[in-house]
């Protein structure tokens, strides 16, 4: 049984860098969950993704990057990738595939991630 759980993940579809999901995030208490947007980095193809946080709590940080035509991207309000906000996460937790940025916005997010890393 446990097998073919594993083997069910590994077969999920593929989701590209730059696409906007929305996540069931648990709370704590594993009681009920929250549904949050977030930025896909990369697909591992192991069932993890690592993804970076979106909040419609516009930051001005160095590390946010401010999605001006949100609306076209999938969201329902102005909103700001965190970049310096990633995670890793069990792909199951993807709920929809929201939308893809551009590749301005890609480009964007590609500088300051590789800023972090120095």
């Amino acid at each position: 049984m446990k097998i073919q759980i594993i083997f069910m993940i590994y077969k999920m579809d593929k989701i590209e860098k730059g696409k906007i999901v929305l996540l069931k995030f648990p709370y704590t208490d594993n009681i009920g969950f929250k549904h949050r947007p977030a930025f896909v980095i990369k697909d591992f193809e192991d069932g993890d993704i690592l993804v970076c946080r979106i909040t419609s709590k516009i930051y001005t940080s160095r590390y946010d990057v401010y999605l001006d035509e949100w609306i076209k991207f999938g969201l329902k309000l102005p909103s700001v990738i965190r970049v310096h906000k990633i995670a890793t996460l069990e792909k199951e937790m993807v709920e929809v595939t929201m939308g893809q940025v551009d590749e301005i916005i890609l480009q964007k997010v590609n500088l300051l991630f590789m800023t972090i890393m120095d």
